[in-house]
């Protein structure tokens, strides 16, 4: 029964990647929430004012929502937040997700062709941030020049392994 003896991983953060033309870092978020159901109305309650990105969606704020479907939003701000878990009388509910997604941040030369290698349109606009990268499912945004790749943390391994072996 060896093939049941699975090591553990060491947890996924630092730079992964460090080439000339390619810099990859993992991180897990510091403060991340799922909202589900009326996004508006829990926008409004927690972060108001912040940004709602869909598919290449630029990353300028220090908190901003990624929307994964029409009824779903991560919402991500510097460090974990102070708020009740479950149902809320507005319409939404959250859970915490801080250790569910992983962020992989890609800078440099190569970025472009990567995120081109990954996903079958880079260039795509949608409402959602929600694609099919690299056969896993993510969150695909930008900061400025480099991209961010947001991953469910059991998808994240796989990714990281791709992304070792794209871009060279």
């Amino acid at each position: 029964m060896r093939e049941m003896d699975w090591p553990d991983l060491p947890p996924l953060s630092g730079e992964i990647i460090a080439r000339d033309n390619l810099h990859v870092t993992a991180a897990p978020f510091g403060g991340a929430l799922l909202i589900s159901g009326d996004l508006d109305a829990a926008m409004g309650a927690l972060a108001p004012g912040a940004p709602m990105l869909g598919q290449g969606g630029n990353i300028t704020a220090a908190t901003w929502a990624a929307r994964i479907a029409r009824d779903r939003a991560l919402l991500v701000s510097g460090a974990p937040r102070d708020v009740v878990l479950g149902w809320h009388a507005g319409g939404y509910a959250l859970t915490q997700t801080d250790d569910l997604w992983l962020t992989f941040t890609l800078t440099g030369a190569a970025t472009a062709r990567v995120i081109a290698e990954g996903t079958a349109d880079p260039d795509a606009e949608s409402p959602s941030a929600s694609v099919l990268f690299a056969g896993q499912t993510c969150l695909l945004l930008r900061r400025g020049a480099g991209a961010v790749i947001c991953a469910e943390a059991p998808r994240a391994w796989a990714l990281a392994e791709w992304l070792k072996g794209a871009g060279g």
